[in-house]
């Protein structure tokens, strides 16, 4: 599951994530620091010793039960996963959240803005049991620790009940872009379920949140797509063909964000939040058609028909 933030233009205004203005480059790129098992010299096997001891010590201030238990087990797991990749990692713990990784100012930094997107998730959807975020310290060990799913062009990505942070493309991001990610990828973590979700709700809802408390105006989160309703030829033959699809996202992923997000937010406006999220828990149960004609009364033609209408008036004003 993947990530999106705001837009390009102008800094500091976040950045769109799963676009080619946070692709790393690809030349240069080094194989993954991760030694073989069982050949890491003492001192890394002590320093990964501390850190684990580091995840197994509870707060003093939490009384029983720990809520951070499972989390704490969790990345305990993942650091024994991989040991020669947290080789001096720090940890932080979080109201609902367990960051792991380099450095000790960014792992800081998640946690904090882990306890906020947490509150926001918890706000709109309900129970929420907390993450593991993982930061590691470059893009290739990020995608190994992400496989199979792919971090290219991504700041983070949620995957196993996992949020796994890529660093080069997260520090790029504004202080706006950086809520945004962390909130859109805890609400996957939250939503997680069957497979019966489509992609432009998954998506849109997560965006949805993410973008909740951030004050950015739609044409701004939604530039690219704006330029796109208003252009001729292809592109302009693109934009809100339909609710977006897998093909979507693989072939103009800025504009299938933005057109997920502006059905999950027209949803919300004409029938508000708590009919957003009865949808999605609906759809994880049986599917979004029975969901659709049981929570909103529509088909998937009939909410098409309104959504492009209700973007097209939104991406319209100045």
């Amino acid at each position: 599951m993947t990530a999106t933030s705001g837009v390009p233009v102008p800094a500091p205004v976040p950045v769109p994530v799963g676009v080619p203005s946070v692709r790393a480059e690809a030349a240069g790129r080094r194989r993954p620091e991760v030694p073989p098992r069982g050949v890491l010299p003492r001192r890394r096997i002590a320093a990964v010793a501390a850190a684990l001891a580091a995840l197994l010590a509870g707060s003093a201030a939490a009384a029983p039960p720990d809520p951070l238990l499972a989390l704490r087990l969790d990345a305990r797991a993942a650091v024994r996963e991989r040991p020669g990749m947290w080789i001096g990692a720090s940890v932080a713990r979080g109201e609902r959240a367990v960051v792991v990784g380099s450095p000790r100012r960014l792992v800081a930094e998640i946690a904090a803005l882990a306890d906020r997107a947490g509150r926001t998730v918890t706000g709109v959807w309900g129970g929420y049991g907390g993450a593991v975020v993982l930061v590691p310290r470059t893009e290739e060990q990020a995608a190994v620790l992400a496989a199979p799913a792919k971090v290219d062009g991504l700041a983070a990505v949620a995957t196993g009940g996992r949020v796994i942070v890529q660093p080069a493309a997260f520090a790029r991001l504004s202080a706006t872009g950086r809520m945004v990610v962390v909130t859109h990828e805890l609400t996957h973590v939250a939503t997680a379920g069957p497979p019966t979700v489509p992609m432009w709700l998954m998506e849109g809802f997560a965006d949805y949140v993410g973008y909740l408390d951030s004050g950015l105006p739609v044409r701004t989160i939604a530039a690219e797509l704006a330029a796109d309703v208003a252009a001729d030829g292809a592109a302009g033959r693109a934009a809100l063909n339909g609710l977006p699809g897998p093909a979507d996202f693989a072939a103009r992923p800025a504009q299938a964000y933005e057109e997920a997000w502006l059905a999950c937010r027209y949803i919300a406006a004409r029938f508000g939040e708590r009919k957003l999220v009865a949808l999605y828990r609906a759809a994880l149960r049986e599917g979004i058609d029975p969901a659709l004609r049981e929570v909103l009364g529509l088909t998937a033609d009939g909410l098409t028909r309104e959504w492009r209408s209700y973007a097209r008036e939104r991406l319209a004003r100045p």
